[in-house]
């Protein structure tokens, strides 16, 4: 389990941060490429057509990356609470089931209920405090 664990929150985080990262890149690139006048110039149109072709792809392609990588890491976090809340229950039951009930004469032991008795137990019940 731990190594699934691992894994999973190693595959969240590398979503989130090659989203992350794509985006930055884009925009640093889109950055150094601005003139004074605050426009991109290019040296060659097919340049231009191409580059800008290429960096809105890698921009749309990082928003399902950043999302999917936070879908990962919130569902895995509310699976880790969940198992823990269902070990805390099965340790619950197990602790309850240590001690074997004894049987009655209804319900033999050679049935797997509980110690076999030779007859059923008798309480006494007093009406005094």
């Amino acid at each position: 389990m731990f190594w699934q664990d691992v894994f999973i929150v190693a595959v969240g985080i590398c979503l989130l941060a090659g989203g992350f990262a794509l985006r930055v890149w884009v925009n640093r690139r889109r950055f150094y490429r601005r003139g004074p006048g605050g426009l991109q110039h290019y040296s060659r149109y097919r340049k231009a057509v191409l580059l800008s072709t290429f960096e809105g792809f890698l921009m749309l392609v990082s928003i399902p990356m950043m999302i999917l990588g936070m879908l990962v890491l919130f569902f895995w976090s509310i699976f880790l609470i969940e198992r823990g809340r269902y070990i805390i229950k099965d340790s619950d039951k197990t602790e309850k089931s240590i001690a074997e009930p004894t049987a009655h004469f209804l319900f033999p032991a050679e049935k797997g209920l509980g110690e076999r008795r030779s007859a059923p137990s008798q309480k006494i019940h007093s009406l005094r405090p």
